[in-house]
Formats: C-alpha cells, sequence, structure tokens
C-alpha cells in the first residue's frame, strides 16, 4: 500500500482528535504522517515578553493564538504541535448524561464512552489540585471558591475537577508513561499561555509521544488547504505559513483524518465542497449545528487587601449549576480562572492610557493585577449556529443571541451574586459588554453523526458518508455542548471512533496497549451535578420561610417554649406532596428537661385527606443527651374566625421518649401569641434568585395557606 501511496494515513491537525488517531494507528501497525501548521513549543519557549511580536498571534509571527471573528461570535484557539492542549487550561470532565437532549447519539453517551474517558484520563495522567508545594495548601483561588457556597444549599455544587497536569516536586524532572520528561506544578498560574516549566501534560507529551514512539512522522508548518480524491484514496495539499512563497507540498494516503478543529474543519469541508468541488458530495448538513459551549467570560477584581489569586493551575474548582429560568432548567457551570500576569502586562502595554490607568488603579481603586482573575462559564446552549463561506473563502457563523438568551440571561445573574458573595468588582469584556458578541475557546459541531447524509455528515466512527477513507475526529463531530469543558469527550469519542477505524481494517480484536493498566477513574462532577438535578426538583417553584414562636401559657403545668424555622425548599413539589411537607428546625425549652435544645422535624400542612390543619413530628435531645419525639396538630373545628384563628394558633402537644421502654410523656398546649403572630406573618419570604421569583413564590404561598384555611372542612368533635 506504501508503494503507491506515502503513507497508510495522513492525519490533519495536532489536537485532541489528531493526536489520539495518530497514537492509535501507530501502535496499530500503520505508518502515519501528521501534519501541523503551527510550531514545537518546547519548555521555556512560549510567549512571555509584553509585545506582539514575541510569539503571541498567529496572524503576526506565527504564534501561539489564532484570534477569528466569525461575524457573530469570536473564537480562539491555539496553533502547534499539540493544538489546543499547547492553551487549555487542563481540565478533564465528563457531561452530565442527565443533562443530555435526543440530539446525542447512544454512540455518544456515557454509557459508550465511559471506559475511553477512563482510557483517556490514564493516557494524561489527571488528577485533582492538591496543596502548592511552596507553602503547602491549596491556592488562595481554590479557597475562596470553595468557601463561596459553604452552609448554603449548594455546597456540593462545588468540587476540584481532574486536570491534567503533573503535580508533585516542582524541581524534579521525570520520564511519563509515554516517555516524555515531565516536572511537578509549580503553580504558577499561566497553564493558558503555555507551560514553560514542563508539569503540563499537553499532547505533544502524551498521545502525540506515544505516536512518535510508534513510528509517526510529525510535519510541521504545514497549513492544509485541500483535500481531494486521488486514486482509490486521498491527497492533501498544504503551504507553508513560515514561508507564504514557497511550493505546496502534497501527501497521499488511503486514509486521511480531518481533526483541525471545528473551525479549521468546517471551512476544509465548506471549501472542498462549494469552491474547490473537490469534494462535491458532501451532505447539506455540513457546517450545521455549530455551537460555541455556552461560553461566558467575566472578569472579577477583589477589593481590599486579599490574597495572590494568580496562583495554582488556571482552572482549580468547578461549580455545577441546575437552575430553572423561563420555565425550564439551565445546566451550566462556574470555574475559576488564574488571570496570568504575563498576559496582563501585555494588555498593560497594548491599551493606551497606561499611566493614567495605572494611578487609577492604585490610588481611586486600591487593587493590584494579581488580586484579578476570570469567572468563566460554559454551558448547554442552542448549539443552532451555522457555518458558511464568506466571499474570500473564509468561514462565517450564522448565530443569534436569543437562541440561548435564557442561558446568557441566568449566567449573567450570577456575576452579581459572585461580586457579592466575594466582595469583588465584577465587569464583562468589551466584546460582550458592547458588542454583544460572545467568545468561544470551545468551537464544537458542524460535522453530525449520524447514519446516513440526508441528515448527518458522518458515520458512528467518523467517517464522511460517500467517502470512504475520509473520517472527522475532532470536536466538530460532537452534536451538541457539552456543558462542560469538551477536551475530554473529544478524546473519548476519537478513541472510540479510531479503535473501529482500526478494527474495519482487518484487525478485529484490536485495543489500545495501554487497556491493561486502565483503571476506573474518579468523576467529581457527576457527584456535584446529580445534587443540583436533585436540588432543582426539590426547589421548583421557587421557595418560602417563615419563623414561628409558640409558648406554653404562663399558668400552665410546665413551661414549653418553640422557636421553628420553616422551609418550603420548593413550590411546585409541596403542592404535589398531598401532605404539604414543611422542614421545620430550630430551638425548644422544656423546663427542667431540655434548654435550648436543637429540634427539627417536619410539619404537614393542611394535608390532604386529614383532619387536622397542621400535623408536627419533631425530634430533640434533652440535657443528659437521651432523645424525645414531639408530636402535635392543629385542628380547625369552625370557620368562624374567632375559631378559626383558634385553631390555627394553638398546636396541642406531648412529647414522649424514642425509648421505648421509658412510660414518660408530657401534655401541653403551645400558642403563637398575638405579637409571634404578627413576627410570623412578617417573616415569610420567598426564595429565588431575582425578586420576582422571591415575590412570586410567597404569593403562591399566600394563596395556598388562604385559600386551605378557609376551605378546609371543620373537624368532627
Amino acid at each position: 500500500m506504501t508503494d503507491q501511496f506515502d503513507a497508510d494515513a495522513v492525519i490533519v491537525g495536532s489536537g485532541f482528535g489528531g493526536a489520539v488517531a495518530a497514537a492509535r494507528l501507530a501502535q496499530a501497525g500503520f505508518s502515519v504522517i501528521v501534519l501541523e501548521r503551527g510550531r514545537r513549543w518546547n519548555p521555556g519557549e512560549f510567549p512571555r515578553r509584553p509585545r506582539l511580536d514575541d510569539g503571541w498571534l498567529w496572524e503576526v509571527d506565527r504564534g501561539l493564538f489564532d484570534i477569528r471573528w466569525l461575524d457573530t461570535m469570536g473564537s480562539v484557539q491555539a496553533a502547534g504541535w499539540g493544538g489546543g492542549s499547547l492553551a487549555y487550561a487542563n481540565v478533564f470532565a465528563r457531561p452530565f448524561e442527565g443533562a443530555q437532549d435526543e440530539r446525542w447519539p447512544a454512540h455518544l453517551r456515557r454509557g459508550r464512552l465511559d471506559p475511553y474517558y477512563d482510557l483517556a484520563a490514564h493516557m494524561m495522567g489527571v488528577a485533582p489540585v492538591g496543596e502548592d508545594p511552596r507553602d503547602g495548601r491549596p491556592p488562595p483561588r481554590t479557597e475562596l471558591m470553595e468557601r463561596l457556597l459553604a452552609g448554603t444549599d449548594k455546597s456540593e455544587a462545588t468540587v476540584r475537577p481532574n486536570l491534567a497536569v503533573t503535580f508533585g516536586d516542582p524541581d524534579t524532572w521525570r520520564t511519563n508513561l509515554h516517555g516524555a520528561e515531565r516536572r511537578g506544578c509549580a503553580f504558577v498560574g499561566e497553564c493558558v499561555i503555555g507551560c514553560n516549566h514542563g508539569a503540563k501534560n499537553t499532547l505533544d507529551h502524551t498521545y502525540l509521544a506515544a505516536a512518535e514512539r510508534a513510528g509517526a512522522e510529525a510535519v510541521t508548518d504545514a497549513q492544509v488547504d485541500r483535500v481531494e480524491p486521488w486514486g482509490s484514496g486521498y491527497r492533501v495539499s498544504a503551504s507553508t505559513p513560515s514561508d507564504p512563497e514557497a511550493a505546496h507540498r502534497t501527501w497521499t494516503a488511503p486514509r486521511v483524518v480531518l481533526a483541525a478543529g471545528a473551525v479549521a474543519t468546517n471551512e476544509l469541508l465548506l471549501r472542498s465542497r462549494d469552491l474547490h468541488r473537490t469534494l462535491p458530495g458532501l451532505s447539506d448538513a455540513l457546517g450545521r449545528g455549530f455551537s460555541g459551549n455556552g461560553d461566558f467570560l467575566t472578569f472579577a477584581e477583589l477589593r481590599g487587601e486579599r490574597e495572590d489569586m494568580t496562583t495554582g493551575p488556571t482552572i482549580t474548582t468547578s461549580t455545577v449549576l441546575d437552575v430553572p429560568e423561563g420555565g425550564r432548567p439551565v445546566w451550566y457551570q462556574v470555574q475559576d480562572g488564574a488571570f496570568p500576569p504575563p498576559l496582563h502586562a501585555l494588555l498593560d502595554a497594548l491599551l493606551p492610557a497606561r499611566r493614567v490607568r495605572g494611578w487609577w488603579r492604585r490610588r481611586v481603586r486600591r487593587t493590584r493585577p494579581r488580586q484579578r482573575f476570570t469567572v468563566l462559564a460554559m454551558g448547554y446552549d442552542s448549539g443552532q449556529g451555522r457555518l458558511r463561506l464568506d466571499g474570500k473563502g473564509r468561514a462565517t457563523l450564522a448565530w443569534r443571541n436569543r437562541w440561548q438568551r435564557r442561558l446568557y440571561r441566568s449566567q449573567v445573574r450570577v456575576g452579581p451574586a459572585v461580586a457579592k458573595l466575594l466582595d469583588a468588582r465584577l465587569y464583562n469584556p468589551f466584546t460582550w459588554s458592547v458588542m454583544r458578541r460572545t467568545v468561544t475557546v470551545h468551537a464544537l459541531g458542524g460535522v453530525r453523526p449520524g447514519p446516513d447524509a440526508a441528515a448527518a455528515v458522518v458515520d458512528e466512527a467518523g467517517e464522511v458518508h460517500g467517502y470512504p477513507g475520509l473520517y472527522i475526529m475532532d470536536g466538530s463531530v460532537l452534536p451538541a455542548a457539552t456543558g462542560v469543558n469538551p477536551s475530554a469527550t473529544i478524546l473519548a469519542t476519537a478513541e472510540q471512533a479510531i479503535e473501529t477505524v482500526i478494527r474495519r481494517s482487518g484487525r478485529p480484536g484490536w485495543r489500545a496497549p495501554e487497556w491493561d493498566s486502565v483503571t476506573a477513574a474518579e468523576v467529581p462532577e457527576d457527584a456535584a451535578s446529580r445534587s443540583q438535578s436533585r436540588l432543582r426538583i426539590a426547589t421548583e417553584g421557587d421557595g418560602v420561610v417563615f419563623r414561628e414562636r409558640m409558648a406554653t401559657r404562663r399558668r400552665a403545668p410546665v413551661s414549653v417554649v418553640l422557636k421553628l424555622e420553616a422551609t418550603i425548599p420548593g413550590m411546585d413539589p409541596f403542592l404535589a406532596d398531598e401532605a404539604h411537607t414543611v422542614l421545620m428546625r430550630g430551638r425548644i425549652d422544656v423546663e427542667g428537661l431540655a434548654t435550648r435544645a436543637e429540634v427539627s422535624g417536619t410539619l404537614s400542612l393542611f394535608p390532604r385527606g386529614r383532619s387536622e390543619a397542621m400535623s408536627y413530628a419533631l425530634g430533640f435531645e434533652d440535657d443528659e443527651g437521651r432523645s424525645w419525639r414531639l408530636t402535635g396538630a392543629k385542628t380547625v373545628r369552625s370557620r368562624n374566625p374567632v375559631a378559626l384563628l383558634t385553631g390555627l394558633t394553638n398546636l396541642r402537644s406531648e412529647i414522649t421518649p424514642v425509648d421505648a421502654g421509658t412510660v414518660e410523656r408530657q401534655r401541653f398546649t403551645v400558642v403563637i401569641g398575638a405579637i409571634d403572630l404578627l413576627r410570623l406573618g412578617m417573616s415569610i419570604s420567598g426564595q429565588g434568585f431575582t425578586f420576582a421569583r422571591r415575590t412570586r413564590a410567597a404569593a403562591r404561598f399566600a394563596a395556598f395557606f388562604a385559600d386551605a384555611a378557609l376551605r378546609r372542612p371543620a373537624a368532627r368533635r
């Protein structure tokens, strides 16, 4: 076969999908050529000086970052041997299957992909952030974010995600499982501008290292601009970015894998179909279903004297949110992000009025650059974008913000809440505040998978319909936003796809050689997603809180005072519950038995099918540590106003020991006095993310209470 072709497979792009394809094909014995437009970046070579010609921009000097304006959205990707892994934030996260919709076919769901996620996690060497080796504590930014929701009903929402970073001694080099030299993270917070320290587990030190060890040939400085059928295979043509005047080079192979990233791959295929007409049979679905993965960026600036927010890996925490918006759930996650000092220095040098800005920051705002960080959000956007070619043959995007107004609205609301909790200023980049344009670093979609060309571009293995031997293996084959950082899903999808390709090529039963060493990896985001899913269901319709105080009358045989806070997490489940259960907790004083003891339990408020108006079931411990049960009921004997008020404010109760062997009990009646009744009414408050939602929840509760109290049949005497 190689007598006719240059190689068994040519791979375009060395990012997450291309790196997997290169490693597995080479390990399976195929001859492989990987074409990459960018350069090799070694530790110490990434840009740091505050000048654009230091290697920052692709358009300036073939630098690290390629920024594309797709008319209605900006896209940022990295260029170099290792693709997006050179400048991503290392997060290895899996989407929560409970939030995926019908656009996700079975072969891309967690049930099928989880083993391949585990394989990819093993290859990338993932682990959550730990302690800074310099001071033995987590980064201050990590601690700040973990404290943010502590003590709230969302305390389980924040986790430390797995990161493709080598942790440990930052001064000692050691060989990883792919034969590449790595050393422990130095916590300098510069992951997204290229790791000069050598701790980041980028693709050039993982999958691509494995590919080259197995014989794959790397060709850098090769920007592919044309793919066409050639005999029983394909010919790939490329220019040389470092020397635009150099002659085009070509390579041929029976298999070609396109993995240049969602924007570049779609652009190359659209040109091949509509401009060069070398692949005229490509599906009409090409370019449809583009997603920015719901990316949204906000800058945070802490007030006062605070710790250094730039230390640690770029992202150290993920907070999963599942909230109602517009009557439907909205899923997204919020992550902390270090703002690297070299990037701040670059922007400071480029923006006008540098001295004035410095004076304003020091004298007026009294902040320091190291007190800044970013708040990154990503979620399930509509995925309804469409890529086309403009008059110059470059990709342009049809996108409407109204398609994801619920997501954007909810994400924007997070800013003020976070600002208040952190005592920080939060502000959006001008691309959103002025231009109303989002910027994505996670471009996805456009090459939808499916069984035929009528509605899809590729099959389950990423093979293009109508063009055998032509494959797509990058983020463009994901049919919708992942709602999390998508690199792990691209890796797992490519692992599954390339395994199928190799097995179809006369090697049935082939498996990646690392499988025997793979163990199930921890998935910290799953627990957070499940907890927030349960919380959203429990709080649908928003909640209500009120406080009540009841006490025995002055001449009662025993003095009892009960102070309770009642919580209804969500009005929807509360109204659907026949018992109308309310959560209760507070303090109880029982003369001679318990002093300010903690008490908790439930209240059934106007339960359906029962005679009592309210039924309490509470528990507490006395001063000696014995457990007691308090039960009681409020009963309405008549709808006469006086009888109704008496019935709703008098709780006939008894307390009994939980120990069944003890025959002790005390009966008494506690009453809500006039002042306490007024306080109870004033304490009713709705619980929701906005004032309108809080008001609506409180109004629904008031309407329910009034209707139930006035319509409830009187209990029989």
